[in-house]
């Protein structure tokens, strides 16, 4: 195939159609009509003689071909974009880019504060989007370009991707203003032996305090257990339930409620790591990205 015969505008389409698995978010993506986008990827078939992506009841789902050529598109425009841009430099005040990062809830919380003071400050032109994420679909969504970083407690990664230490918070255990447990110094055996809310998006019936309490010869009772942190205000003030959060978190609890927060009797820290797809490393746009999110994340 000559190249000279190829829009290549079409594999900016193909991209965001690999990226989006839809046709209308695709189009928003870079900037075409929805009808044009349908008539890009119409070209894009006759021109990989393959149907490249097929409606299913969650999207348009790619084939195997368009699983095949996706990384080499994707890495095509990025050496393109990287040609544009060298020596141009990146100015937050003038972007009007859109900056992804998919987040675990706890980061979100922590996080979401300082980062709409700086997009605001910084580059008010821009959109932030944070979107929910299971740290162990960062790596799949980084490669496909879904996000631009990930954020939360990440494993074992891909050398294909980057990351670094953004913060470590200790856990600490919050109830209401006025609980029993709140006028003495708080004891191990008295910590296992309250009713407990867990926080667990998916649905995990026990979590890393449950392990190492077992050490102790000690379990405790999880009465109730919730999605979201959004959740764990009314359930406090409701009953003589405590919880076991991020202490970043139960800062941002106890601004909007009357809550007490204690030192948990156990040495246990979260750490929250941001990783990024190493094509994107030498990026103005998204170095400067990064460093917002490690800005946000220092004390």
């Amino acid at each position: 195939m000559d190249i000279r015969a190829v829009d290549l505008n079409l594999l900016k389409a193909f991209d965001a159609l690999y990226s989006e698995r839809a046709v209308t978010r695709a189009a928003g993506r870079i900037g075409l009509s929805q009808p044009a986008m349908s008539h890009a990827l119409s070209r894009l078939r006759s021109l990989f003689a393959d149907d490249l992506f097929v409606r299913t009841q969650t999207g348009m789902e790619p084939t195997a071909h368009a699983r095949e050529i996706a990384p080499l598109v994707s890495t095509a425009i990025e050496h393109i974009e990287a040609a544009l841009n060298l020596g141009v430099g990146f100015d937050p005040a003038k972007s009007a880019g859109i900056f992804t990062a998919g987040m675990a809830e706890y980061a979100e919380v922590a996080l979401v504060g300082r980062l709409a003071r700086a997009f605001a400050e910084q580059a008010p032109r821009a959109t932030l989007r944070l979107l929910p994420l299971n740290g162990a679909d960062a790596a799949e969504q980084l490669e496909r370009g879904m996000i631009d970083v990930a954020v939360a407690h990440l494993r074992t990664l891909p050398t294909a991707i980057e990351s670094q230490t953004l913060l470590r918070d200790p856990f600490v255990v919050v109830m209401r203003k006025g609980h029993p447990l709140a006028a003495e110094p708080l004891s191990i055996e008295a910590y296992a032996g309250q009713s407990h809310i867990l926080v667990s998006p998916r649905g995990d019936t026990a979590g890393a305090i449950d392990r190492i309490l077992v050490d102790f010869g000690l379990r405790r009772r999880i009465s109730l257990l919730v999605a979201t942190y959004l959740a764990l205000p009314a359930a406090l003030a409701a009953a003589d339930l405590v919880a076991t959060v991020p202490s970043r978190t139960a800062r941002q609890i106890a601004a909007t409620a009357e809550i007490e927060i204690l030192p948990l009797p156990i040495d246990l820290s979260m750490t929250v790591s941001m990783a990024w797809h190493r094509r994107t490393a030498s990026e103005p746009a998204q170095a400067w990205f990064r460093a917002l999110l490690l800005d946000a994340a220092a004390e």
